[in-house]
């Protein structure tokens, strides 16, 4: 309904009413003298004047709409897979599928706009005639709330219908998202708030990197429920042979295992850790979980030149010194003299060294023989780690030998070391050096929280093969950002570059923070695994984008084709293949340009895998490649195989609505008020906000003109 009318003028009053007086007085004067003619000339000079004045005063019109509109009822649908689970003989979906066909909620669409969305660990709209598939593999709910609430921001949110089992294995906290939803929400919970039988490996964590003749720890974590002192043997296999076993009983709650594994040659090992089915179980889904791990000949021997005690080396030290697989040497320059002699004597039995990592190491030490054995090294496979400081990174190493090998390039200045506090800028947390967990969301999250640092150094762009983990956050070089962090292949090796200090504070102060320095150490752990970890020199370079996947998870798989001088090949014809219990599948991999490609070889069961990845062209074959990955752990959504009620209670008690159960939603409904709700709405227009008046006003000027010239009256 249309309320008020209004009509406004800025600036131009004044000029309104002098433009009218002066129309009127020439008007009184010449109205007695005035022929045909004359009156055609003065309608033609009047408007446009009144055109004119009207362009001058900017008159704007205003409406103000008053109308009403039903209040709005969202209805979250849980799409998840643990929607398929069944309670006694009806599986939760069918619940599901009743309440929503039920005409409960059709008639609500009389009282209220209904809008629907479907959500597992996204939430999407749910479009009509769309089919609910309930194979997301893990929820968010508190996600899905606040989707919610960013999706209907001034629309009239009056109520939610939550729809779910309360499943809750990704993202924040529900409760939060429900108190921030703004609206009640009447939670519908589908399935047995009893805890049935069951029993799930949760989660087996076994050391990334271990060593033929040492043992390996792996721990498990079981969870059960409905089972009374059932003893049941959780066994470890490598290629169906049982390396371990151990018997538990199984009881209400979680049981955590420990096994020692002594591996007896190198090799990638991809275990298989299980639990045999029991009587009544609710799914045997997560009966099984397989992880794996890469196992060398021996430890990894790592040479430490460092070119001043700092609390970065002592940090770095200690991290790398607690692990026993790691053998660490360690010379430092002090005041005394001998410790350029005491490099060299150590750069000369480079053969025996697996990783040489330089921290704050001036370049007139590694001028001559040290850098051009450091080059050696890195060509015949070595790993290379060069950390920056106040004496490091400068001119020197902008005219070293070492600039042929190590990703970043280095400025022509002896003053790079810059002292201020800012955050690492990470384009991507998936990278396998800087994963900490097998969720990117928790990773991503795990390194925001980490302490800001206080120094680095200045540096050029990166080198075109390398790849750039971190950035500074306002720092640019060539119109780029920064780069802090990066790593590169060459030969047969790898280096990597780190170009920030004082990251013993990611360590250190997070335990004052009362948190734990698992960001640090595991990116630490990370650095050394991918250094020393040997790759084959070839024209093709093959990658999963995670060593290993939840089952259900899609792979995807990206390459790196090169032509005979080692130069990234566009337009090839790369062809990845992987067999599996249905047969061989055949994915063409999309060209991304500079030699990349990149593919989705889609779903795998759990196992170990093997990657066949062959790159052809016009002129021939360039090459094939081999690559592996893990489908180790299950699905999310059977960790926690019962109905969560508690869990829909507090959501629905916090946003002010109720729990209820299918048959009470048309209760919990009709008492809900919902009353339609004022809308106002405000429009306004410029009438001269156009190019349309000017070209009128200078029409009518010009057929006056033209009048009177015709006439000889100018």
């Amino acid at each position: 309904m249309l309320r008020d009318i209004g009509f406004s003028i800025s600036d131009g009053w004044l000029l309104l009413l002098v433009g009218c007086a002066g129309i009127y007085l020439a008007f009184l004067m010449y109205r007695s003298r005035l022929t045909g003619i004359h009156q055609l000339l003065l309608s033609l000079r009047v408007a446009a004047l009144v055109l004119l004045i009207g362009l001058l005063i900017e008159p704007i019109l205003s409406l103000t709409l008053h109308t009403q509109r039903l209040p709005l009822v969202a209805v979250l649908i849980d799409d998840s897979e643990s929607m398929k689970i069944a309670d006694g003989d009806t599986a939760r979906f069918e619940v599901a599928k009743a309440v929503l066909t039920d005409p409960t909620l059709k008639n609500l669409r009389a009282r209220a706009r209904v809008m629907q969305f479907r959500f597992a660990d996204v939430l999407t709209p749910l479009r009509d005639k769309e089919e609910l598939t309930w194979a997301g593999r893990a929820t968010d709910l508190a996600g899905a709330l606040d989707g919610l609430r960013e999706r209907t921001m001034g629309e009239g949110l009056a109520a939610v219908v939550l729809i779910s089992d309360g499943g809750q294995n990704l993202g924040g906290r529900p409760e939060r998202a429900a108190v921030d939803l703004g609206a009640p929400v009447l939670a519908v919970g589908t399935g047995d708030p009893v805890p049935p039988k069951d029993v799930s490996i949760v989660s087996v964590v076994i050391d990334p990197l271990g060593y033929v003749g040492r043992s390996l720890v792996m721990q498990v974590r079981v969870l059960s429920s409905g089972f009374e002192r059932v003893r049941e043997q959780v066994r470890v296999l490598l290629n169906n042979r049982e390396v371990s076993a151990k018997t538990i009983a199984l009881a209400d709650g979680e049981q955590t295992l420990e096994f020692e594994i002594r591996p007896e040659r190198s090799g990638r090992h991809a275990f298989s850790v299980q639990i045999a089915a029991q009587a009544g179980e609710r799914t045997v889904g997560n009966n099984r979980v397989v992880a794996s791990t890469d196992v060398l000949e021996s430890r990894v021997r790592i040479l430490i030149l460092a070119g001043s005690p700092s609390a970065d080396l002592g940090y770095l030290r200690r991290v790398l010194q607690e692990d026993v697989n790691l053998e660490v040497e360690v010379l430092v320059r002090t005041l005394t003299a001998g410790w350029q002699k005491e490099v060299h004597r150590a750069l000369r039995s480079l053969d025996e060294r697996d990783i040489v990592a330089l921290i704050n190491a001036p370049y007139e030490v590694l001028a001559g023989m040290p850098e051009q054995a450091l080059v050696a090294f890195v060509q015949k496979g070595g790993g290379l780690l060069t950390l920056g400081g106040n004496a490091a990174f400068g001119d020197g190493y902008a005219r070293s030998a070492l600039a042929d090998v190590l990703p970043v390039q280095f400025l022509g200045s002896s003053d790079t070391f810059q002292e201020r506090a800012f955050a690492l800028s990470l384009p991507d947390s998936r990278h396998p050096i800087l994963r900490v967990s097998d969720d990117p969301l928790s990773d991503r999250d795990a390194w925001e929280a980490l302490p800001p640092l206080l120094s680095y150094n200045r540096v050029g762009i990166a080198v075109s093969n390398a790849t750039v983990l971190a950035h500074h956050p306002t720092e640019r070089v060539d119109g780029k950002s920064m780069p802090l962090l990066a790593i590169r292949r060459v030969g047969a090796g790898k280096t990597a570059a780190v170009a920030y200090q004082t990251f013993w504070r990611h360590g250190l102060m997070m335990w004052g923070d009362g948190k734990t320095d698992a960001v640090a150490r595991a990116f630490w752990k990370n650095m050394v695994r991918w250094l020393v970890t040997r790759d084959e020199v070839s024209r093709l370079k093959i990658m999963t984008e995670k060593p290993a996947y939840r089952s259900g998870e899609a792979v995807a798989v990206h390459a790196s084709v090169f032509d005979r001088l080692l130069q990234p090949r566009p337009g090839a014809r790369v062809l990845a293949r992987v067999g599996d219990s249905l047969g061989v599948r055949e994915v063409l991999l999309r060209d991304l340009g500079g030699g990349r490609y990149a593919g989705n070889l889609g779903r795998f069961p759990q196992g170990d895998y093997e990657l066949q990845v062959q790159a052809r062209a016009d002129d021939g074959d360039l090459g094939t490649g081999m690559g592996r990955f893990t489908v180790g752990r299950y699905s999310l959504e059977y960790e926690t195989v019962r109905m969560r009620a508690e869990l829909l209670g507090d959501i629905a008690t916090r946003s002010g609505g109720q729990y209820v159960r299918p048959g009470d939603l048309k209760t919990a409904l009709d008492s809900l008020i919902l009353a339609p709700e004022p809308v106002i709405t405000h429009h306004r227009f410029r009438l001269w906000g156009h190019e349309w008046p000017l070209f009128l006003l200078v029409g009518l000027l010009v057929f006056e003109w033209t009048i009177r010239r015709r006439l000889g009256m100018i």
